[in-house]
């Protein structure tokens, strides 16, 4: 079962930062290391936050959350 929640995480993370990057007009690399080092992305590889569950969507609007209040 851990597999497969990673491979969900993974997925969710994907498709949240190709959002992102389509959104921002950013390269997906250059958003993905952001997303990455950002409280959210640690929070979506917490499974006992179940973040990844919620999808993508939910994902993205977390990190636009998340970036109101720190940058």
């Amino acid at each position: 079962m851990k597999n497969k929640n990673a491979m969900a995480m993974d997925l969710v993370t994907k498709m949240a930062v190709e959002q992102l990057a389509k959104e921002q007009k950013k390269n997906t690399d250059e958003v993905l290391i952001s997303f990455m080092e950002s409280n959210t992305g640690r929070m979506v590889y917490d499974d006992s936050t179940k973040l990844w569950w919620d999808g993508p969507v939910a994902v993205v609007q977390e990190y636009k959350n998340e970036m109101r209040i720190v940058g």
